[in-house]
Formats: C-alpha cells, sequence, structure tokens
C-alpha cells in the first residue's frame, strides 16, 4: 500500500501518526523457522540482508506477513539510506556484513497475514493489535511508535530533528495493497522524489574538441522522467556533496556513454557526461518551475532499488 499527498500538518482524531523511516520498503515472510523478504517491487532482496535471517524468533505466530522498513541506523543512531546502499549495489555472495552496514533493523508498521489467512481487510486499529500480539521485539526487529491526534506536533519535531516527516493513517482504514490510498498521507518535512540520472557535469579542461577524463568530483547530476511513450525528459539538475571515493561517482563514471539519452538534449552550459539511464536518485528540492525544472534540487542518494522506468512524469508535485 502506497500514501497519497504530499499533505501539510494537520491534527485528527480519526487518524493516527507515524514518522517517515529513511530507509527500504519490505514485505518480510515468515513461515515457520523461514523469511523471505520481498522489496515494494516485489523482487526477492532476503540474501541482501543475511543477518535478518532469523527474524523468525521475533515473530509469535507462523504464516506472517509484514510490512515495514528496513532501516540502517549510523553511528549517531540515526536512519541512513546511505548505509544501505552496498547492499544494493553488491552481488548477494559478496556482501561483507561488517563492512556494509552498522546496523539493521525492521520496523514493523503493519501486518498483511496471520497464521496465512490476510488481515488487510481489517481496520488499522485491529491490525495494530494483533501487530504488537505478534512481534516480540529485539535488537532486530521493532514496532515503531505512534501518535494520536496531535499530528502537527509530530510534525514539527519530526523536523527538528531532521528527519524526513510522517505520514497520517485513518484509524478505521483498511490495507489497499498495490496501489495509493487516502487512507495514509505522506507529510513530508521537504518535498523529495525519486528521478532518473542520465548524466552528471564536470567543471574539468577541455582538449580540442574532446573532455579529457575529469579528475575530480562531480559537480551535479542531470535529472529526468519517462513519459507514457517511454521517452525520458531533462527535469533539471541536483548538486551535491560529491567526492572521488563516493560510491555514487564510481557508479555514475561506469554507466557513462556516449549517446545523450534524453527526449530532447538539454542546453547545460558545463562539461556533460552522459549516462545510461539505469539509476535513480533521490533529490530534494523547493518546488517546480512553469517550464518543469527542478529548483534548488539537491541530491541526496542514488536509489538502485527503484526502478527507472516506475520514474514517470505524470503530475509535477
Amino acid at each position: 500500500m502506497l500514501a497519497a499527498g504530499p499533505s501539510e500538518p494537520f491534527d485528527s482524531e480519526s487518524h493516527i501518526f507515524e514518522l517517515l523511516w529513511e530507509g527500504l520498503r519490505a514485505i518480510v515472510f515468515v513461515e515457520g523457522r523461514s523469511v523471505r523478504i520481498q522489496d515494494a517491487f516485489g523482487r526477492d532482496v532476503t540474501d541482501r540482508f543475511p543477518e535478518l535471517g532469523r527474524l523468525h524468533q521475533g515473530v509469535s505466530r507462523g504464516g506472517t506477513a509484514l510490512d515495514g522498513v528496513i532501516v540502517a541506523l549510523n553511528d549517531e543512531d540515526k536512519p541512513s539510506f546511505n548505509a544501505l546502499l552496498p547492499r544494493l549495489l553488491s552481488e548477494p555472495l559478496a556482501i561483507d556484513i561488517a563492512a556494509t552496514a552498522p546496523h539493521l533493523v525492521f520496523q514493523a508498521f503493519d501486518i498483511l497475514y496471520q497464521d496465512g489467512r490476510s488481515v488487510m481487510s481489517y481496520t488499522l486499529g485491529r491490525r495494530k493489535e494483533m501487530l504488537l500480539g505478534a512481534v516480540r521485539p529485539s535488537n532486530r526487529i521493532t514496532v515503531p511508535e505512534f501518535v494520536e491526534t496531535d499530528g502537527t506536533e509530530l510534525f514539527e519535531a519530526a523536523r527538528q530533528h531532521g528527519l524526513g516527516g510522517i505520514i497520517a493513517k485513518e484509524i478505521d482504514g483498511y490495507y489497499s495493497p498495490g496501489r495509493a490510498s487516502s487512507s495514509w498521507l505522506k507529510i513530508p518535512a521537504y518535498n523529495r522524489r525519486t528521478f532518473v540520472v542520465a548524466g552528471f557535469t564536470f567543471g574539468g579542461p577541455w582538449r580540442g574538441k574532446r573532455a579529457a577524463k575529469h579528475r575530480g568530483p562531480i559537480e551535479s547530476v542531470l535529472l529526468g522522467l519517462y513519459d507514457e511513450d517511454g521517452a525520458l525528459h531533462y527535469v533539471g539538475e541536483a548538486s551535491g556533496a560529491f567526492s572521488t571515493e563516493d560510491a555514487h561517482v564510481q557508479l555514475l563514471e561506469s554507466l557513462t556513454d556516449p549517446k545523450c539519452p534524453f527526449y530532447a538534449p538539454p542546453a547545460v552550459e558545463k562539461l556533460v557526461f552522459w549516462c545510461r539511464p539505469e539509476q535513480t536518485a533521490s533529490v530534494r528540492y523547493s518546488e517546480w518551475t512553469d517550464e518543469g525544472r527542478l529548483q534548488f534540487a539537491v541530491f541526496h542518494t542514488l536509489r538502485p532499488d527503484v526502478p527507472p522506468e516506475t520514474c514517470r512524469l505524470r503530475s509535477l508535485d
């Protein structure tokens, strides 16, 4: 189930309010001692998170499916999607647990099946009660707390602590898999969206009519969205704090291509290196211009878990 929105902060006695967690959305299936993890696009990612293979020890009933977020905590115990990147970029057999994540926790915020039977037609309030009875919190799985009524206060707290925002959920709402529902409303602390990365810029030297191999960090990434016919349209560029040792930079450099992937090549007055449009990025921005360009866009992180073809123009929120 997806959240509709974005929405402004509000208070409501018919909603509960939860934090938006910075991590990988996932469904965890538990049957006996077997654990299977599926991402938001239906792909099996169990092998990428081997230390979560014992989540069954924290689930009291078999035939259970839990909806939640896999969160990597940094040294300050704050969620960091960048800490998850090595898991998503590496082949499962090459993953070094000790080196690729400080600590992983599955934040289970909903229950979809119990004893092999769907509970998605139950109200959220009922599902929350079942969830609390089904999960035994540990250092690998927990049930995040929620706030009743006071959505505005929780939003302000999230914003002050640099978190992504909150989500409002109707307490009597049902779970609608595979679609966005107004029963869930996303209330972000800032505008953020996932875009296709189709190039990057660098202020390096030119050698005649050809660009020299750059020897410094990337200045910005060029972003696009697909239309209904599959054409990639340029929507702007995002700056970021890049370094030559950055995994983002190394990955984008491996995707360079002489051909511009955009339907209409953008007029960018910088040295541009095009990329095969195989990666997506999470970007923060202030608003859209009337010409459909991002304003004050800042690169946040690559999102190798999000397929490029799902980044669509639709309406510019």
